[in-house]
């Protein structure tokens, strides 16, 4: 590691150990004397890392008594605490990193001096954790066998291997599951923490795997995990933006930029946010559509954190696993469509290396949401007023603001305004419109009473119909264009593959894609016979167990078939074990038949997703959707149990859609198939730890699901759906209870006028060409996101509006060089708008996880 690079790590380890002991001090622990003596030397520390001067022998003759004795002082007087850890902690990684030439004479290699350090500090501290009486903790335990393994594998083992990583990879997980029991001890996470840095520091991945694109991926995965979420939360519909442009300036912070670095930071960072998206429809439908059940109801007496916990991360791990190879042996087919969002996303990766414009406007747009983000939260903690919308952010200073609920308004959100951008003017227009019948609802219906919060508002039978009616002219039309495509006279064939052909400007060859080629005969009878040869398949497991880097490279790179249904029926049968026999979740028993009938589905969802995905850039698909019909008519299962499965199937499909996405996305960027499949590994095991704990925590922090800030409008409507399917099995509406005496028929035709104008509305919007599924997502979400989503439309009709030529006068280079100059004025737009949205994502990632590592070591 250079100088450089040391000391700006020694600044940001004693800053943030000064901020920890003024925080203790300023919550009443000023007058302690290992608080006083951690302030004294961090503070001697930071200045030294600042002024960059090791110590020298003398110093350390006279340091290194002082701290013996304070050391056997602590442990007579008994007053062990993280302050003591903290002070001598310091003393030695500052030691260790500045007089590396002196401890080389004793010892060769720094690196496992430190991690040796590390380790055996954190052997002391569990040591006293157990001395205290907190060894009745099983995770305590256990990370006290973690910490002696990593020390004597720090002091002797010689560097981990790809095995070694993926099973260090697993403890760090099983260990974050079994501590959880039965309560999560802050001693866990420090053991999950220093397995991670020992992978991290004696890993010596080749490239592109580096350390440098592990770590970035990391913490890009982190930020897009919560950005993902975040939206999902907020708005039901998620647009991952700015992956690429962080990894590059984080990338070229800490050296030359690569393009192939740049992918593996994307395929981490995106699979994270995609495999813990694919769940999000559970849990906040469980915490809204079923109060009842003690998982999400921090209310109840059988509320137990630590089974919620175990609950999400097992039903994304479960997903993620079996999912990720499911369209792997499937690629070639979608290798010659037109990935429309992969194709500019590795335009950027290999073009933006040498762009610095690209990475100020990023820059720029992180600093202003950054700032105004941060200085709301602290405004927010030190006053105790709700900043979140505005007028009634102003009620302490104009009172008649409180009249207006915080949910109406114009949200304190300059992410918000950042999606309006993107999601363009058009569907700004349409969300708003939808948000209007919200507000119009509370304002004539409601009688505008600023006392009605929002997840009782959401909760209006005129809503949900209002939104299934619109849902019902999203699903019509999405069959319908399905079949129009689908029915095709030979004069329109003719047409569309004319059309579609590509020319290339070399030699002036056209080619058009025949519906079977002759080359892929001998191709598909392969496939036959990889699919129905017992012994080529004992054969090939047998090679995978001996050697599996071998096996792949025979077949270069190449997934057989069979692995896809193995997999999907390692996926039946872990599911059926967990949800039907241990049943290790109160309420969730999910019968073996319905595994067994509703997961095949799964892989043909999957493939007609992938087609769509490929084809048109779009993630949507209804086919395994279609399995809650049956499911709830036939097998008469629970809200509860239905709505696991159906999330446990859209992760399955989400995870095998991350890998196939990126597989295209590396060989646009000439990054390797393996290399992609660790990576995206990486990412879904990311989104299965932090994700799930982002998903808890965000629960937690904020007291619930579908309040206003956060709605969870996707889990609305398909509790809508659920709720619907079930009253029409049992011969009632839902809705109809709402209205007390009157008379059925007059509650039907009232409730079902909402559907229909929904359903006219939907159609009028389809035959326009605009989304009715803006529509839906407005109807769901709080007006005041509506409207700070429109101010990003107008930004963004603004600048299409000043870019566009007047009046094109001729063709050839002039009309070419304005579309460039509207593109490069467009981009900057977009590029800050990228950083102002991942701001956001910053600083409340921080601020939320902050807050719940603060709970966690203060019950500790």
């Amino acid at each position: 590691m250079n100088p450089t690079r040391i000391r700006a790590l020694l600044l940001l380890i004693f800053s943030v150990g000064v901020s920890w002991v003024l925080a203790a001090m300023a919550l009443g622990r000023f007058a302690q004397p290992d608080v006083i003596i951690a302030l004294v030397v961090e503070l001697t520390l930071l200045y030294f890392a600042y002024i960059e001067r090791p110590f020298t022998r003398i110093e350390l003759l006279l340091i290194t008594p002082l701290l013996l004795f304070y050391l056997s002082l602590v442990v007579i007087l008994r007053v062990f605490s993280e302050m003591v850890l903290m002070a001598v902690l310091g003393f030695v990684i500052y030691l260790i990193l500045t007089n590396q030439d002196w401890i080389r004479q004793y010892r060769p290699d720094t690196t496992r001096t430190l991690l040796a350090g590390i380790f055996s500090a954190g052997i002391f501290y569990i040591l006293y954790v157990i001395e205290s009486g907190h060894w009745i903790y099983p995770g305590v335990i256990l990370s006290l066998i973690i910490e002696g393994v990593l020390l004597y594998c720090a002091l002797f083992r010689p560097p981990p291997n790809n095995t070694e990583l993926s099973i260090i990879t697993i403890i760090a997980m099983g260990t974050l599951v079994v501590g959880s029991y039965p309560a999560l001890h802050h001693v866990v996470l420090m053991a999950v923490a220093g397995l991670l840095i020992y992978g991290s520091v004696r890993a010596e991945p080749r490239h592109p795997l580096t350390k440098r694109a592990l770590s970035t991926g990391l913490v890009v995965g982190i930020i897009m995990t919560f950005l993902g979420i975040w939206l999902a939360l907020k708005l039901g519909v998620v647009f991952l933006v700015g992956a690429e442009m962080l990894g590059a300036i984080i990338l070229s912070a800490k050296g030359q930029y690569t393009p192939e670095e740049n992918t593996i930071v994307v395929a981490i960072a995106n699979s994270s946010a995609m495999v813990s998206i694919g769940v999000l429809i559970t849990f906040p439908a469980i915490a809204i559509f079923e109060p009842s059940n003690p998982l999400f109801n921090i209310s109840s007496d059988l509320y137990n954190p630590t089974t919620t916990l175990l609950f999400i991360v097992l039903v994304t791990a479960i997903s993620a696993v079996f999912g990720i190879i499911l369209l792997a042996p499937f690629r070639d087919r979608f290798e010659h469509e037109a990935w429309p969002q992969v194709q500019p996303q590795a335009y950027t990766i290999n073009c933006i290396g040498g762009d610095i414009e690209a990475k100020k406007a990023v820059g720029l747009g992180l600093g202003i949401s950054s700032i105004w983000v941060g200085a709301t939260k602290v405004t927010e903690g030190l006053t105790g007023t709700n900043l979140s919308s505005f007028p009634n952010a102003l009620s302490p200073v104009i009172p008649v603001a409180s009249r207006i609920p915080n949910w109406i308004g114009i949200s304190n959100s300059p992410m918000m305004a950042g999606i309006g951008f993107f999601v363009g003017w058009k569907r700004a227009i349409v969300i708003a419109i939808g948000s209007l019948a919200s507000f119009l609802i509370w304002l004539l219906l409601e009688g505008a009473n600023p006392a009605i919060p929002y997840e009782g508002h959401i909760r209006r039978a005129e809503i949900i119909y209002i939104a299934l009616g619109v849902f019902v002219t999203v699903m019509a039309g999405d069959f319908l264009s399905r079949g129009k495509n689908d029915e095709m006279t030979p004069e329109e064939f003719e047409e569309k593959t004319s059309s579609s052909s590509s020319v290339c400007a070399a030699d002036g060859m056209v080619m058009v894609d025949a519906p079977i080629k002759s080359h892929d005969l001998l191709r598909r009878l392969r496939v036959k016979q990889e699919l129905f040869s017992i012994e080529l398949f004992r054969e090939e497991i047998r090679q995978i167990l001996a050697d599996p880097q071998a096996y792949l490279k025979s077949r270069r790179g190449q997934i057989p078939p069979w692995m896809a249904f193995v997999s999907l029926g390692m996926f039946m049968i872990v599911g059926i074990i967990i949800f039907y026999f241990i049943q290790p979740f109160p309420g969730i028993q999910i019968h073996w038949l319905l595994f067994l009938v509703g997961t095949p589905i799964a892989l043909v969802s999957v493939y007609f997703t992938a087609r769509a995905i490929s084809e048109t850039g779009m993630l949507a698909g209804y086919i395994s959707d279609i399995v809650a019909i049956p499911a709830i008519l036939l097998f008469k299962v629970s809200f509860v149990v239905i709505t696991t499965f159906m999330s446990m199937l859209g992760a399955l499909q989400d995870a095998a859609i991350a890998l196939l996405v990126h597989l295209k996305l590396g060989r646009l960027t000439n990054v390797r198939g393996r290399d992609i499949l660790k990576a995206v590994f990486v990412g879904a095991m990311l989104g299965t730890t932090a994700g799930s704990f982002i998903t808890y925590t965000l629960f937690d922090t904020y007291n619930g699901f579908g309040n206003t800030d956060l709605p969870s409008p996707a889990a609305q409507l398909f509790g809508f759906l659920v709720t619907s399917l079930q009253g029409i099995g049992e011969f009632q509406l839902p809705g109809m209870d709402q209205f007390g005496e009157s008379h059925p028929v007059l509650v039907f035709c009232y409730l079902f006028s909402f559907a229909i104008g929904g359903f006219l509305l939907g159609r009028e919007l389809n035959k326009r060409g605009l989304s009715p599924m803006s529509l839906v997502v407005g109807v769901l979400i709080p007006p005041a996101t509506a409207v700070a989503i429109l101010v990003g439309g107008y930004i963004n009709y603004h600048i299409k509006r000043q870019a566009e030529p007047e009046k094109p006068i001729a063709k050839g280079e002039l009309i070419q060089q304005q579309v460039e100059i509207q593109d490069a004025h467009y981009n900057r737009t977009s590029r800050i708008l990228s950083g102002i949205v991942a701001g956001e994502a910053v600083i409340t990632v921080l601020w939320v996880l902050g807050t719940a590592m603060s709970v966690i070591f203060l019950a500790g």
